[in-house]
């Protein structure tokens, strides 16, 4: 069981790398448009939406490597009051709650994304760039996926530990 946590784990922080590095093309196209349409006066179509994909797919990659390291915000009023038993079944049924949204969001991803590719569609934007979008709806259960992953680790991480060690945990 510890090599598959592992395995994940390190699946999670991958999928997070990814994501950590297309904040540089992001930053480059954004910077690009800008610069094209202050001093040149010509702002280019697909400036709009490469910015829309680029940030998508790092937001759907980002959430598995969140929940690693626990970067999500969390309100910790309750469960800084609590100990034991007590907080280690506030943690599960936060596991659950994420566990059971991401299943959701693959579910429902996986019906988006099947569709989109079937009738291959295109952006809605009405410019004459007009990419197809359908591979970029991929990433809703992709990163559904991870995610779900993810949580069913830290779920395991919850489950297996002693009575005192569950603080404030995910």
């Amino acid at each position: 069981m510890g090599k598959l946590i592992k395995g994940i784990e390190l699946i999670s922080e991958y999928s997070g790398k990814i994501a950590y590095y297309l904040i540089i093309p992001l930053t480059i196209v954004v910077f690009y448009t800008i610069i094209m349409r202050r001093f040149f006066g010509s702002y280019p179509e697909w400036g709009f939406e490469v910015t829309i994909f680029l940030f998508g797919i790092m937001i759907l990659l980002i959430g598995a490597d969140t929940l690693r390291t626990k970067g999500h915000i969390s309100v910790d009023i309750i469960q800084s009051s609590i100990k034991g038993t007590a907080a280690k079944t506030l943690n599960i049924f936060t596991c659950l709650i994420i566990i059971g949204v991401a299943l959701l969001l693959f579910l429902k991803g996986i019906d988006l994304s099947l569709e989109s590719t079937m009738i291959q569609e295109r952006s809605a934007h009405q410019t004459s760039f007009n990419p197809i979008i359908w591979w970029f709806k991929w990433f809703i259960p992709i990163g559904a996926f991870l995610l779900l992953l993810q949580s069913l680790v830290e779920l395991l991480k919850v489950i297996t530990k002693k009575g005192d060690e569950n603080g404030t945990d995910i």
